[in-house]
């Protein structure tokens, strides 16, 4: 029976069938699926394809039809109108087919979607289906595999603490799978439930409850092990981490390295057993830093060395590269007492191996002994030291690299000697024993270094020659110290060559005789010359001249040398020589009156010989010293001039020359007759005109000259193309140049002709340049004292860099014509002339000086009479700059530049007696159109009424009133303000929270149209200013208008109760945030409304509750407080920069000024002499434009120190360097530009330098308008962000 039962079993396999039955499943899952998928694919074509639905219901074409046949039918149409109907029903039956087409393709889309659900329905049963067979396929096979069957199969639940669940299942599942693998059961976790679910047979199961009590019952420790210990463990070649588990098979032991922790899990016993264990361990580390060869000493040949030490002492060794790959670290891990031996055993290899070296001294001559023949030698005695010593790493011996330079190839040589420590001092004595052997065959000779060349020969022919006499003898001099050694072993070879050296000294006596390297060319081959050299070739000397330049050589026996040495010096004495620069332009009037000219007056009266050499620029005069000496006082009077005598030089321009000159010289003629004792002398070459003769005569000439060059009228031509000629034609560009130059320019079609005084027509030629080629160039002219001290800045690249980088323009210096270039765009050329002239008021201080003028007053104070006055009063060179509004006064004299300025200031005072300016502030615009009144009418019944002019600038804001009397201005002023008084009482402006505004204007303006009916005015709100509206009325109703307005806005406010802050004008960007976004935020998350008011600079908050308020407050004062705390970091690190800055441009400034050499002096024409004083800049440089070249000279006074208002910023004490660094400093940030323009002519202006500032007791007005006038250009120059700085008004900025 049983057999018939096997053999059923074997003829049905349950497990077969189930298999078989779930893949039939399969299939018809899939069929299933695709047929999904196909429906899907039809049906989303369905939805591609689907009529467009008409906008009327089948009921409303119906109703639209019936009453378009009811028009046809029952009204009388045209046939046009019959026809519209038509067509509109049939546009409408098309319609109704539309409709029944959309409505049919709505019923398919509506089938295609129930049998599209019907199959999924289909498909989770089918899904059900194959679930409940996998099921029975797992029981079958699990049942299989356990050896029993299906009904034997018994299940077990074992709950587990959920700290524990991560331990039953293991990385990955491996506890699980180890568990299975072991005890034949399936074990399934319950994460949610935290049950373990066992199924199999009875003693499976058991077996594997008590696998998994082992784990949910076990405790778990960490132990925190040090990095040693880490390394100690994890070195399988000592076992010591196998033999801890193999202790402790109970506990489980896992080691993380990032952490460097040892985690131990197993029954609470066992443990904490492991865990004494493993703290017992005494483990250390030590390291040792050595160098790579040591390192490789330790390590040994394919590491034999280092695995020795670390089985012997039962240590980890690690030897690792430092990161500069010079250096090797040793580290020696284990037990404390094994570590020491092993450390002490570590120290032993390396001190054993340690390479010593040590030198040997020996004579190049010995050298060259040992290293003849391939270094035959050396390696001999190498080999002999080898064989004496032991151990190995053997002996180096090798000779120390010399020296390239020319004293190295005479320096004694260095053998070194290289081996171990042991064997050193061996080795040295054998060396050494040798050395001395070849020292006891050299003799010396001690030679003068002048009488080496003697001893060497022409090319080395005589040391070549005494080298062939003593066979085998080796000669070696020293050129620099002449000691000379011979080394041979025949005795008598080293004699003989002695001998022959010591003779060749004899015959080669020196001396020297000092002389000028002037006078070389005359001893060695002048004509005059000539006697005195065949006198020193008959006594035997030989005569040449040294290396340096210095010294005449004489060369004999003693007797002939000294015999020569007595002519030679009775002749430097006749012929004594000086040399003295002359600039060309003074070249002339050396030779001026031909035979009665000054040299030949100084050749006889001194009996000296005098000529010039013209392509050198040098004066040579020979004679006796006394002579030569006398001879050049007398020359320099003449050209440089002294106490009584002056000698003035004017750099005239280019047309201007010929002025003075006259014709056939009548105007020379006429001032020399008129200036008794005068000489005068012009070069058209160099456009330099001097003036020689009597003190007080030469300034008198110099004033008539400055005052006919500044008054003199001049012509100018510009060629022009045709097309600029049109543009011209076209425009009235010229009309407004002549008017602001003050020129006469007339145009025709190939020129443009300019005509005025000098400095006028160079500015309109650079305007109407600017305006044909769009360049802008003009220049700061200079004194040549001055060009000097500039160039020799300028040799520093960075100066000018940095203003050409800030204001993309061109800077460079012109020696020929004494001045500074800047070219390119008219602003940024405006710009960079300020960053010059701050940069000359550094380097040059109080040799420069700047009075600001208003634009009103520049056509007074452009008078060039007047200004050429100023300048032959001073003495100074002033000049008006219509770029920088100002008045420029230039001079190398302090005292000159302090009194031309206080000229041209007391000038100015006169101007500004004549002249009002009332600067108007952006907000006040609305104020022009009623001054000037329809048509002009306003403005010309003022002028009329006070007898003065009114100018009216809407470019610059300003209102400048001008008259012939002090008198009449004080009219105009009156009548003025009067008019601006009327007007404002007129015309009121009235601020409103900006969230009011929309309750004010009312529904579609209502209430705005109430308040204007019941006040008889003209309300406004204005675009630019949306929180502030304007009144317009007579006096009283624009009155009553405003404070019914502001008794709404109380009664407003008081309903909208707020919280009102004073915030900074710097902090409302930061409230606003990018695009407004932080403010919107505050609003948005606390539902309140918050009103700014710029100009009250206040912030208030309105809506909400009383808390949503205050929490909106607080964020607002957070961003306050945030806002203060940068700026107060970043002023405080501005205010260091800003004095390491001013420091660093102190030093640099100093190092620039420093003489220039002397090469570098004579090819800038600079006359330079030590013994008297230079009185050529006794008179100023040129005036009015004009470029001058001072040459006379007094003592000049110490410049003045610039004082500095009380408000000036300085530097803190510890930090203010030299005086020329606090200078800078202090006219950096002279001006405060933290205050806004307004419309006060009688406001304050900004701190400055005291002689920088107006003095506004009569005309505050123009103080503020000259101020004010660049303020733009000067913010582009700082370019600086907005937060607190200083600005001076030569537009540099610093911030602190």
């Amino acid at each position: 029976m049983s057999g018939n039962n096997a053999g059923s079993a074997g003829a049905f396999d349950l497990s077969v069938k189930l298999r078989q039955r779930r893949a039939e499943m399969n299939s018809q899952r899939e069929r299933t699926q695709a047929n999904i998928n196909g429906q899907t694919e039809l049906l989303q074509r369905m939805f591609t394809h689907k009529p467009r639905r008409p906008r009327d219901t089948l009921a409303q074409m119906d109703a639209k039809l019936i009453d378009l046949e009811y028009q046809r039918t029952r009204t009388s149409l045209s046939l046009s109108e019959e026809k519209l109907i038509l067509r509109q029903k049939d546009s409408i039956k098309r319609s109704k087919i539309q409709l029944d087409e959309y409505s049919n393709h709505e019923r398919g889309i509506q089938e295609k979607k129930n049998e599209i659900s019907a199959l999924r329905d289909s498909l989770r049963t089918i899904i059900a289906s194959i679930a409940e067979l996998e099921s029975a396929v797992s029981k079958v096979e699990l049942a299989r595999r356990l050896g029993c069957t299906v009904a034997e199969l018994q299940t077990r639940v074992i709950d587990c603490p959920e700290e524990k669940l991560g331990s039953v299942i293991g990385k990955n599942g491996a506890t699980i799978k180890q568990i299975e693998q072991r005890t034949g059961v399936l074990v399934d976790v319950d994460k949610i439930g935290l049950k373990i679910h066992l199924q199999g047979s009875e003693s499976a199961l058991k077996a594997a409850a008590q696998e998994v009590e082992k784990i949910t019952l076990a405790v778990s420790d960490d132990v925190i092990i040090s990095d040693a210990t880490m390394s100690f463990l994890l070195t399988k070649r000592l076992g010591a981490f196998a033999k801890l588990q193999q202790d402790h098979s109970n506990v489980y032991f896992d080691l993380t390295k990032d952490t460097h922790t040892m985690t131990l899990r197993g029954m609470p016993n066992d443990v904490v057993g492991a865990r004494n264990d493993l703290e017992c361990l005494s483990v250390v580390s030590r390291a040792k830093e050595v160098s790579q060869k040591e390192a490789g000493l330790i390590v040994g040949k394919g590491g034999i060395t280092i695995n020795k030490l670390s089985e012997t002492h039962s240590v980890v060794l690690n030897v690792t590269n430092n990161k500069n790959g010079e250096k090797a670290t040793v580290e020696i891990v284990g037990t404390e007492a094994n570590v020491d031996t092993a450390y002490a055993d570590v120290e032993d290899i390396i001190f054993q191996n340690e390479e010593l070296e040590e030198t040997v001294v020996v004579r190049n001559m010995q050298r060259n002994k040992l290293l003849s023949n391939s270094a035959s030698v050396i390696k001999q005695i190498q080999a002999e030291v080898n064989s004496e010593i032991s151990g190995g790493g053997g002996c180096l011996l090798v000779f120390e690299k010399r020296s390239q330079s020319r004293d190295g190839a005479n320096e004694p040589s260095k053998l070194l000697i290289k081996t171990s420590r042991a064997n050193m001092l061996k080795a040295k004595g054998i060396v050494q024993k040798h050395i001395d052997a070849y020292e006891a065959d050299i003799v010396r000779v001690d030679v003068r270094p002048d009488i080496v060349p003697a001893v060497l020969g022409k090319g080395g022919a005589t040391i070549n020659s005494l080298r062939k006499e003593g066979a085998g003898a080796e000669i070696d001099i020293d050129k620099t110290t002449g000691v000379c050694f011979i080394q041979s072993e025949d005795t008598e070879t080293r004699a003989l060559v002695k001998a022959a050296i010591e003779k060749i000294i004899t015959e080669n006596q020196i001396k020297k005789v000092e002389v000028k390297k002037s006078m070389i060319g005359l001893l060695l081959g002048g004509e005059s010359g000539k006697e005195m050299r065949e006198k020193i070739s008959e006594i035997g000397a030989n005569l040449s001249v040294d290396s340096s330049d210095r010294y005449m050589v004489l060369r004999g026996t003693v007797d002939q040398v000294n015999e020569s040495a007595t002519i030679l010096q009775e002749f430097i004495d006749c012929n004594y020589t000086e040399e003295r620069v002359i600039l060309p332009d003074d070249q002339g009037v050396l030779f001026h009156g031909g035979s009665e000219s000054l040299l030949k007056k100084v050749e006889i009266d001194h009996d000296v010989r005098a000529s010039v050499r013209k392509t050198t620029n040098l004066l040579v005069v020979r004679g006796r010293k006394e002579s030569v000496d006398a001879a050049l006082v007398e020359v320099r009077r003449f050209l440089e001039g002294d106490d009584t005598f002056a000698v003035c030089k004017l750099k005239v321009q280019d047309g201007l020359i010929g002025v003075v000159i006259g014709k056939g010289g009548a105007n020379i003629s006429k001032l020399e007759e008129e200036n008794e004792g005068v000489l005068i002398q012009a070069s058209g070459d160099t456009s330099i005109l001097s003036i020689r003769g009597p003190v007080v005569t030469v300034e008198k000439c110099r004033s008539q000259v400055i005052s006919q060059l500044a008054t003199a009228r001049v012509t100018e031509n510009v060629a022009i193309m045709l097309d600029q000629y049109e543009s011209l034609s076209a425009s009235d560009y010229l009309r407004k140049l002549s008017n602001s130059t003050g020129t006469q320019v007339n145009l025709s079609e190939n020129m443009v002709k300019i005509r005025g005084t000098s400095a006028n027509v160079k500015d309109a030629n650079a305007l109407l340049l600017e305006h044909l080629t769009g360049t802008y160039k003009q220049s700061v002219e200079l004194e040549q004292s001055q060009l000097t001290r500039v160039g020799a800045a300028a040799k520093d690249p960075s100066h000018f860099e940095r203003i050409q980088n800030a204001t993309q323009t061109e800077v460079s210096l012109d020696y020929d014509m004494s001045s500074i270039l800047i070219s390119g765009k008219r602003g940024n050329v405006k710009k960079a002339k300020t960053f010059v002239m701050g940069f000359l008021d550094f380097l040059l201080p109080s040799e420069f000086d700047k009075v600001k003028v208003a634009k009103p007053l520049m056509k007074a104070m452009s008078d060039p009479a007047e200004l050429a006055k100023i300048a032959a009063d001073s003495g100074a060179s002033v000049c008006l700059d219509r770029d920088l509004s100002s008045v420029l006064v230039r001079s190398s004299r302090p005292e000159m530049v302090e009194k031309a300025a206080g000229m041209v200031r007391a000038r100015l005072m006169e101007c500004e007696k004549l002249n009002f300016v009332q600067r108007v502030d952006h907000s006040d615009l609305w104020l022009f159109p009623i001054i000037i009144g329809k048509g002009g009418g306003t403005v010309q019944q003022i002028q009329q009424e006070s007898g003065c002019s009114i100018d009216i600038s809407k470019e610059e804001l300003t209102i400048a009133i001008s008259g012939s009397s002090e008198n009449d201005v004080n009219k105009g002023k009156d009548a003025l303000f009067s008019l601006i008084d009327k007007a404002r009482k007129e015309c009121v402006f009235v601020d409103l929270p900006e969230s009011a505004m929309p309750a004010f204007i009312g529904k579609s303006g209502s209430h705005i149209k109430q308040l204007s009916a019941e006040h008889d005015v003209a309300i406004e709100r204005l675009r630019k200013e949306p929180t502030r509206i304007q009144i317009k009325g007579d006096e009283l109703s624009a009155k009553s208008a405003q404070e019914a307005v502001l008794a709404w806005v109380s009664e407003w406010e008081d309903k909208n109760i707020g919280v009102t802050v004073d915030v900074e004008d710097a902090v409302i960007p930061s409230i606003l945030g990018k695009g407004g976004s932080t403010i919107s935020s505050i609003t948005g998350d606390h539902g309140v409304k918050i009103d700014i008011n710029r100009k009250a600079l206040t912030l208030t908050i309105r809506g909400g509750s009383h808390t949503e308020r205050d929490e909106a407050l607080n964020k607002i004062r957070c961003i306050i407080s945030e806002h203060a705390a940068k700026k107060a970091e970043l002023e405080e690190a501005q205010r260091k920069a800003t004095a390491e800055i001013a420091a660093t441009k102190v030093a640099r400034a100093a190092a620039a000024t420093r003489p220039a050499p002397k090469e570098e002096q004579k090819s800038q024409r600079e006359i330079k002499d030590d013994d008297k004083p230079d009185r050529t800049r006794e008179f100023a440089a040129i005036p009015v434009g004009l470029t001058v070249v001072e040459n006379t000279k007094r003592r000049s006074k110490k410049p003045k120190s610039k004082k500095v208002a009380s408000s000036a910023v300085m530097l803190p004490a510890d930090s203010r360097g030299t005086n020329a660094g606090q200078s800078l400093f202090n006219m950096l940030v002279s001006d405060n530009d933290n205050q806004a323009p307004g419309l006060a002519s009688a406001k304050t202006p900004p701190p400055a330098l005291v002689d920088e500032q107006w003095d506004s007791s009569t005309v505050s007005s123009g103080a503020t308008s000259s101020e004010t006038e660049h303020e733009e250009d000067e913010a582009e120059v700082a370019g600086v962000p907005e937060y607190s700085h200083f600005k001076s008004t030569s537009g540099f900025n610093v911030r602190v």
